[in-house]
């Protein structure tokens, strides 16, 4: 059975439960030694090579000391591939790439029980491009010279981001939940649906004008649906999902605007004015005519605390995860009941969403206990861990591929 599909099988989300799996500490530890040894064999056979300059040896006590403390970042320096190299090690990559069930979730912040060459891998490719492992690294203040992590009694105070499940959401992050979107969105429909994740919320919302506009132009007059998911602004880090319907023949005002938010503090959502003036400053009317932002429909969820007396540790900042749900609902409604999405009040397009997101939700509207939430939020922060990880290997496969291909058909020159 191949890697992936026993992930799929032993991590649905729907079924697994953190609190049910047997994973034992001690487990977790001997697979931890057998990694870390796993990985400085690996560097140990890489000094051998004769990679590693005497002046950088001469730093150090020994070939063990300077393996235990500055070579793994000094095969990060002196490789582009290093990471993909530790992935063609079968014990490494299957360490790595294990499921959630494999894991030993520590105490009540549900924190992994990494090893420590497994801890500076992530720390020390987090710092190169397109390599960021999201959730598993620990911010830049955070990591110590070896790419270690620092514990909370050496770091100061105890804030978001130190935790697994309180990381922020990455641009890798970000673009796997994307892609995932997209995927959803593949297939037949009779209303027409794009997925939008460009910039922020401002620069998703120039890009569905702009697609309309492109539509126009082509005589296209159907409906078409637009799902955006992206963060609210630069200065924002709160993530929200919407609807557009747009009617290619008049792309400068929106047929139908939905927005999600996964916060409800009160009566009107604290978005509510900043994304009526983004719609506005994107699909400006006439004087005289009412602004697009009137139509403007609240289709949020409470689903995220924040803030609420939560402990630091167990702030939720799953916005991410929660939107990426709720665009995926809407997907499926949109195919399924393009008419509800057309036609339909917001009662009932929440209604049927909510009961699309059984990750969330025990039924329509209802949601589930915060702490089963939480356990799937944290089994969700593994899972896209390990998909960036399969995309790593994959990317290395296809590169390969590209290289056999090239050296088996050299370009023939004609005199």
């Amino acid at each position: 059975m191949a890697v992936g599909e026993a992930f799929v099988q032993k991590a649905s989300i729907s079924t697994l439960q953190i609190r049910h799996t047997d994973y034992t500490f001690e487990q977790a530890e001997a697979a931890n030694e057998a990694f870390d040894e796993a990985v400085k064999q690996l560097l140990r056979d890489w000094i051998d090579q004769g990679t590693v300059t005497t002046k950088i040896l001469e730093d150090t006590a020994s070939v063990d000391e300077f393996v235990e403390r500055g070579a793994l970042r000094s095969f990060f320096k002196h490789r582009p591939d290093a990471f993909e190299r530790l992935l063609e090690q079968e014990a490494i990559a299957h360490h790595l790439l294990r499921p959630i069930d494999e894991v030993y979730l520590q105490g009540d912040a549900y924190e992994p029980l990494l090893a420590r060459f497994e801890r500076r891998i992530y720390n020390i490719a987090a710092q190169r491009e397109n390599l960021e492992i999201p959730f598993r690294y620990s911010p830049l203040s955070r990591q110590g010279d070896h790419g270690d992590t620092l514990q909370l009694t050496e770091a100061t105070g105890e804030d978001i981001g130190v935790y697994f499940g309180t990381r922020r959401s990455d641009s890798t992050a970000l673009a796997i939940l994307a892609q995932q979107l997209r995927w959803e969105a593949i297939g037949a429909s009779t209303l027409p649906i794009h997925v939008v994740t460009e910039g922020h919320m401002t620069e998703s919302l120039q890009r569905v004008k702009t697609i309309a506009e492109q539509l126009g132009k082509q005589g296209d007059t159907d409906l078409h649906c637009f799902i955006i998911q992206r963060r609210h602004a630069a200065d924002d880090r709160h993530l929200g999902a919407a609807l557009l319907l747009m009617d290619p023949s008049v792309p400068s005002l929106p047929q139908r605007i939905i927005f999600c938010d996964t916060l409800r503090p009160g009566q009107q959502p604290p978005w509510w004015d900043k994304f009526k003036a983004k719609i506005d400053a994107v699909f400006p009317q006439p004087e005289g005519l009412a602004p697009a932002s009137a139509m403007l429909e609240d289709g949020g969820v409470k689903l995220q605390r924040l803030h609420d007396g939560v402990p630091v540790r167990h702030q939720d900042i799953d916005c991410a995860f929660y939107t990426a749900s709720m665009g995926r609902a809407l997907i499926q409604l949109a195919k399924a009941d393009p008419d509800l999405i057309v036609n339909g009040s917001i009662e009932k397009i929440v209604s049927q969403m909510t009961e699309r997101m059984p990750e969330y939700y025990e039924q329509s509207n209802q949601p589930k206990e915060p702490v089963l939430v939480r356990e799937v939020n944290v089994i969700r922060r593994w899972n896209t861990g390990w998909q960036a990880l399969k995309n790593l290997m994959q990317n290395q496969l296809t590169n390969l591929a590209a290289q056999l291909s090239t050296s088996s058909n050299p370009t023939l020159e004609y005199s």
